[in-house]
């Protein structure tokens, strides 16, 4: 079928819910919308039809022509009528009716790319292209039955889990993230998120993801020397790179790396200031999952700052469930005042809670600060985890080459600083001298 029938199926659905309401009219008030009627005489029958249920008055030729009114909707309604002899073929008439709506659509969007004079109006031509074949607004109906059977279907078919790596095992192992997901990185300035945000970045997408890095404030000079830092990739320490001063060896781990890079599929953006930019980049590029570094920068309407980054939360969740593509947004916090507690929580993101409502998972990147704790050791928090537990883990923070890796859980880490500190407390016996901790009995002096 192709749209020579349109006409034909729009008719056919009109006669369905004129002759057999009571049996039809629950399906075609859920499936239909008005823009799939491409004819304007017949959309104003629909939509005359449907004031009618949703006031649950009753449904026939004579009410439909009583409240659409009109010398020829009569002629019209004795057509659709004479035309459908049968309402067992509905659904799929429903399912031609709403794909030649989207061709007519797609077909005028086109016109508007061919037309547009700036790069702008294309993108927002293209992008509407892309909510067209997504179907936003359609509701799917699904029995606990079904439900069921889905279930026992997905644990039988042999198919692994597909899960995004974070490229950190121990996280990894507590956190369950899919596409369609919003995750917020909370952090405050020079923690690390940004690093931390690049290695998660690439690590999915040399696992086969298509990323998208967007990054609203660092510049392109910057993260490319933080990426060429980063060990898994060219390994070229971050100061070499900052003076300008590589050695051959970093050259030929650079070659390397541009070799490397044409397999891993990772894109940067730059300037991107709204999520309509983003969702454009998203459908242009195939995206699976983006990064948006940070998400206080976008533009949103609003007049006050806590309305404004409420509406971008938003904004980023509904975009993650309609493209089923996973947001990564990183998020600055509230540092708390001194002599108020050190450790940070999901409600010290910056400048509106709704970040804490919307995300699925919510990591926090923060600075160590017990005396046992290692140097340049930072603790990521599970703030938030919708499907699993939320843990704390040390990690090490190699800031000469932006990689983070595991240390110990948070509660192993205290508990052995305090175990070594106690193993040298220095013990005097009953003449007043001091005994030499274990294991340092044969100094060298």
């Amino acid at each position: 079928m192709d749209l020579s029938s349109w006409d034909l199926a729009q008719r056919y659905v009109l006669g369905c819910l004129l002759l057999w309401p009571e049996e039809t009219s629950g399906e075609i008030f859920q499936r239909a919308k008005p823009q799939h009627f491409g004819d304007a005489a017949l959309r104003h029958l629909f939509e005359a039809a449907r004031g009618l249920w949703e006031q649950n008055k009753p449904i026939d030729a004579v009410t439909v022509l009583g409240a659409a009114g009109g010398k020829e909707t009569e002629a019209l309604i004795r057509r659709c009528i004479t035309e459908t002899a049968t309402p067992n073929n509905l659904s799929a008439w429903l399912d031609q009716m709403a794909s030649c709506a989207r061709i007519s659509a797609m077909q005028v969007d086109a016109l508007r790319i061919m037309n547009a004079k700036t790069e702008t109006e294309a993108l927002a031509a293209y992008e509407h292209i892309g909510e067209t074949l997504r179907g936003v607004g359609s509701v799917r109906h699904v029995s606990l039955a079904e439900m069921v059977s889905s279930y026992l279907d997905r644990m039988q078919d042999g198919t692994p889990p597909d899960y995004l790596k974070f490229g950190i095992d121990k996280l990894d192992d507590q956190i369950a993230v899919s596409l369609g997901m919003f995750v917020v990185i909370g952090a405050d300035s020079s923690a690390g998120k940004t690093a931390l945000a690049l290695q998660f970045a690439y690590s999915m997408a040399a696992a086969g993801k298509r990323v998208g890095f967007f990054s609203l404030e660092t510049p392109q000079d910057s993260l490319e020397d933080r990426l060429m830092a980063e060990r898994q990739f060219a390994g070229i320490r971050l100061p070499q790179s900052k003076k300008k001063e590589l050695h051959p060896y970093d050259f030929e781990n650079a070659a390397r790396a541009g070799m490397k890079a044409d397999s891993i599929p990772l894109h940067f953006f730059f300037d991107a200031t709204s999520i309509s930019d983003l969702r454009a980049q998203i459908l242009r590029w195939k995206l699976d999952v983006i990064f948006v570094d940070y998400v206080q920068l976008l533009d949103a309407p609003g007049e006050e700052r806590w309305n404004i980054v409420s509406n971008i939360s938003m904004g980023l969740h509904r975009l993650a469930q309609q493209l089923k593509v996973t947001v990564v947004g990183l998020s600055q916090i509230t540092p708390p005042g001194k002599g108020v507690r050190v450790q940070i929580t999901k409600d010290d993101l910056r400048e509106s809670r709704q970040l804490k409502h919307d995300a699925d998972v919510i990591l926090l990147l923060s600075r160590a600060t017990g005396e046992d704790d290692p140097p340049e050791a930072r603790v990521l928090e599970v703030a938030k985890n919708k499907d699993g537990r939320c843990p704390k883990m040390m990690l090490n923070f190699e800031a000469e080459q932006m990689t983070f890796s595991y240390y110990q859980s948070v509660r192993a880490v205290r508990s052995e600083g305090k175990a070594v500190k106690a193993q040298a407390t220095v013990k005097k016996d009953k003449s007043g001298f001091e005994e030499l901790p274990q294991g340092e009995e044969d100094l060298p002096f």
